[in-house]
């Protein structure tokens, strides 16, 4: 539950810095002046409920919730039926962290539009952030059997509500991850690397190694492969597999362009080559 809660604050952080990327012309010295410009246009034309909205919206990228929500709600009453007004009451509501309200919002939002998957993903991080795993499960499917452009960080995060669902389906994780590498690439890194996390995290020892050699295989720089691997032959208890591993990263340090062979990480790298090989002859000691 604790890791869930941990994972809901840096989700709110992260979704609120994707929020501002995506009006990354606007710094806040840029949205300051907007919104007082967008203000003079209020005081002319009052009754203008798109004028609201916009500075609302103004609002929303400064990061001030209860002024863009003040300004949504007054846009409703001045008469703006559009839709897209749920959602954004809804998206305010869900970055103030109010998602009791956020569930009222989004929910009226779908009511004229089922199929719409921006709403459907939003139904499902604020259900996940009330811990109603199951629904935002069932949300979340949808949005990756219908999403266009599927993101790495959208298989992730279906991933993070299938384990908060039951932390113990690793096989339905790595389905989900299977699916992302099918629809974008099999070089999705951030992918790969999530496989490689829960294969170690369920135990499944020989995909593991097999992933450590998709790394090694893939990557020029596969020194760093070949001693994660010996670390990991080590948990395992396999200590000879593991000076192999270890001979094999040093052999691919030599291996290096001149440009690299002077750099800190190849000497920190060796240091730990000779540091795990020393514990290995320990315990074997």
């Amino acid at each position: 539950m604790c890791n869930n809660k941990r994972y809901s604050v840096v989700k709110n952080t992260l979704l609120v810095i994707a929020f501002l990327l995506s009006f990354k012309g606007f710094a806040h010295g840029d949205l300051s002046i907007k919104i007082q410009e967008k203000t003079k246009e209020i005081l002319k034309t009052p009754k203008d409920f798109k004028l609201y909205y916009q500075r609302g919206l103004l609002y929303q990228q400064h990061i001030e919730y209860a002024k863009a929500l003040k300004d949504y709600n007054s846009s409703k009453v001045l008469g703006n039926t559009n839709r897209v007004l749920q959602y954004r009451m809804a998206e305010v509501n869900y970055l103030a962290m109010d998602y009791e309200l956020a569930l009222i919002k989004v929910k009226l939002y779908l009511e004229s539009g089922e199929g719409d998957v921006k709403g459907k993903k939003l139904e499902a991080q604020i259900l996940f952030n009330l811990e109603q795993y199951k629904k935002a499960l069932k949300s979340y499917r949808f949005v990756i059997n219908k999403m266009i452009d599927l993101r790495p960080e959208d298989i992730i995060e279906y991933c993070n509500i299938i384990l908060a669902e039951n932390n113990k389906n690793f096989k339905g994780a790595l389905e989900a991850i299977e699916i992302g590498l099918n629809q974008l690439g099999p070089k999705t890194l951030s992918l790969q690397l999530k496989k490689l996390e829960y294969l170690e995290d369920s135990n499944q020892t020989q995909k593991v190694l097999k992933q450590y050699n998709y790394f090694i295989l893939e990557y020029y720089r596969n020194e760093f492969w070949y001693f994660k691997k010996a670390k990991y032959l080590v948990k395992i208890n396999k200590p000879e597999e593991a000076k192999i591993a270890l001979k094999l990263t040093a052999i691919a340090i030599e291996q290096l362009d001149e440009k690299f062979k002077n750099m800190n990480s190849r000497r920190k790298i060796q240091k730990e080559i000779k540091k795990l090989y020393n514990e290995i002859n320990n315990s074997e000691l």
